[in-house]
């Protein structure tokens, strides 16, 4: 059985001091512009036992985080950091792959990006949690108009709706979004999360329009799976 992480510590069982030696590896490497010793530091992880909670949450977003902060004290370039994105993204397609379950659940979520937003690796750690913990996933991607969600969420009838918001100039969109999904009936629960949303209360989540504002991909998928439990297969089929 693969493993669930829906519930997993964020340092793994391999100790916090070996995962941090992970990602200053991966950090290494992409700094470096080493793709191929990027890729086996990452291969070479999952390989031994690292959980795909760990890898995404504690290697894969600090590192590029780190790059981030590199690239806004003008150390590293736009094309050093658009590289480092792009490298972690494939890397993310490939390890999604390793954990991704057949729908089991009977549930269905739509994830997205809010508009205006083209930072998407949150929207996809999102869909990917949520594919290994047995969802079907509707993922958008970057940048979904308000009303052409609306539309979509009217006509697939999702269980869940996550918006993921990065920048903070775009949590207008947010608002926009969910004005639109709040006249959908049956309208879905609402979470939103995101780095713009770190620092922001509850409050101000629900004035919006959400039902949650959730930052840990793992918490997502612990409370859904609570609120949404699976649905028991229809004995006439």
């Amino acid at each position: 059985m693969q493993d669930s992480f829906a519930s997993a510590p964020a340092a793994d069982q391999r100790g916090s001091s070996a995962v941090a030696d992970i990602r200053s590896a991966y950090l290494d490497a992409l700094l470096a512009g080493d793709a191929v010793r990027a890729r086996h530091v990452v291969r070479r992880a999952a390989d031994e036992g690292l959980s795909m909670a760990s890898l995404y949450l504690d290697v894969l977003e600090p590192a590029l985080e780190d790059v981030g902060l590199l690239w806004s004290a003008g150390d590293v370039n736009v094309a050093q950091e658009h590289y480092a994105t792009a490298l972690t993204t494939g890397l993310m397609a490939e390890l999604a792959v390793r954990w991704r379950q057949d729908p089991t659940s009977g549930r269905l979520a739509v994830v997205t990006c809010s508009p205006g937003e083209r930072h998407q690796l949150g929207a996809r750690m999102i869909s990917d949690f949520l594919e290994a913990a047995g969802w079907e996933v509707i993922a958008l991607g970057a940048d979904t108009p308000a009303r052409d969600l609306a539309l979509l969420v009217e006509l697939e009838r999702p269980d869940v709706l996550a918006v993921s918001t990065s920048m903070r100039e775009h949590l207008d969109g947010v608002a926009a979004t969910l004005a639109e999904v709040g006249r959908v009936q049956p309208r879905p629960f609402v979470i939103v999360g995101g780095r713009a949303w770190r620092d922001i209360g509850d409050e101000r989540a629900g004035a919006l329009g959400a039902d949650a504002r959730v930052t840990d991909p793992r918490r997502l998928v612990a409370l859904v799976a609570e609120r949404f439990p699976a649905l028991a297969d229809d004995p006439d089929e």
